[in-house]
């Protein structure tokens, strides 16, 4: 461990306690593994509890030139959350929350599990929108910063459609809450540059039609490559910028300590169907066919349509889909007289297609929740 790892742990240790920082080989090592194939072992983990802890964290760190990474979960398969440097956990003392407005928001802190917010609003009928495979483990301050999503959200309801505001922790140590008028005044007088430089950012790029119109299909299908560019071409308010750029930053721009976010309403009635067709050529069809079939009718017929190949039906073992192709049909519905509708619409437009099997929709929780 060099000098400087040595001077920071001197003055990290006068404001956390020892057990809460980590140098011995088998806790860096542990913590520095996640859900990705990469391996970087960090010098330092330290487990922060609060925002004070994170802005001296943040202030010591840039002072001695040391890098720092984020870390809740750790579910990300991208290795978002190693470093070989200094590793700071948000995990556990990071899940308070608070429910706003009936359940039409809620408060979230980064340490809180994507699932149990979803236990939460289910009394108020409404539902943590970004849904990754991961939801059940992930953490809030992975699955906005990271931007993860899934089928159900698309881009009509990821993280950064349904986010309110951030508070968060810049590399210098400055706390800003996005959505605190004493907080974005308190920013403006001692940041005036960066935000000045964001609007300047954001004139130069309106001035270029075409890369305006490449931005707008970019973001208008799933992508969470790279840093977010929909923010500049999206909000004329810097802060708002500010918090749209934070989602999909992957911690390069600053500590989420806190969002608000949106919620959508949960439908009660849910039935899916592992749909199998032949050949790949026949199951693209069908999903165009199903996304017309919204536009055509004016409603939401179809929640999600996600294609699995022969190798990731082999992947999970089906033993149904050797050689074939699946779509995982969702549809949903307010009641169970509207979900017999929407299923009987997909069915008789599926008719017209050649699947390997009759298609089967299933209402049952055990059943689609395997699914």
């Amino acid at each position: 461990m060099s000098e400087k790892y040595r001077k920071f742990l001197r003055i990290v240790g006068r404001f956390i306690p020892r057990e809460r920082i980590y140098t011995d080989p088998l806790r860096r090592l542990a913590w520095g593994t996640d859900a990705g194939f990469y391996r970087l072992v960090p010098q330092i983990v330290v487990r922060s509890v609060d925002e004070q802890e994170v802005v001296r964290l943040l202030r010591t760190a840039r002072s001695l030139g040391l890098p720092v990474t984020f870390r809740a979960a750790g579910t990300s398969l991208s290795g978002q959350t190693v470093s070989d440097s200094i590793l700071v956990v948000a995990g556990k003392h990071w899940e308070r929350y608070e429910v706003l407005d009936g359940g039409d928001a809620i408060r979230l802190q980064p340490g809180i599990v994507g699932a149990q917010v979803n236990r939460i609003l289910k009394p108020y009928g409404r539902r943590f929108s970004p849904d990754p495979a991961s939801v059940a483990s992930a953490m809030v301050g992975g699955i906005v910063m990271n931007n993860a999503s899934g089928m159900n959200c698309g881009t009509h309801a990821n993280s950064d459609r349904m986010l309110r505001s951030a508070r968060l922790v810049l590399a210098d140590g400055t706390l800003l809450d996005t959505g605190d008028p004493a907080s974005r005044e308190a920013f403006a007088a001692s940041h005036g540059a960066l935000l000045h430089g964001l609007e300047g950012l954001r004139r130069e790029v309106l001035a270029d039609e075409a890369l305006v119109q490449r931005i707008r299909y970019k973001y208008s299908i799933k992508n969470v490559t790279g840093l977010n560019l929909q923010p500049l071409v999206t909000f004329d308010d810097p802060f708002e910028m500010i918090a749209h750029l934070m989602v999909g930053s992957e911690g390069t721009l600053a500590f989420l300590s806190e969002a608000v976010m949106r919620t959508e309403y949960d439908f009660p009635c849910k039935a899916s169907a592992m749909v199998y067709f032949r050949d790949m050529r026949e199951a693209c069809r069908a999903v165009v066919a199903m996304k017309r079939l919204e536009r055509e009718s004016g409603e939401r017929i179809v929640f999600s349509a996600e294609m699995l190949d022969r190798k990731s039906l082999e992947a999970v073992h089906d033993p149904t889909g050797e050689g074939l192709t699946a779509v995982l049909t969702e549809t949903k519905a307010r009641t169970p007289e509207e979900l017999a509708r929407r299923i009987a619409r997909i069915e008789e437009l599926l008719a017209g297609f050649e699947t390997f099997a009759p298609v089967h929709f299933t209402d049952r929780a055990e059943e689609y929740a395997r699914y």
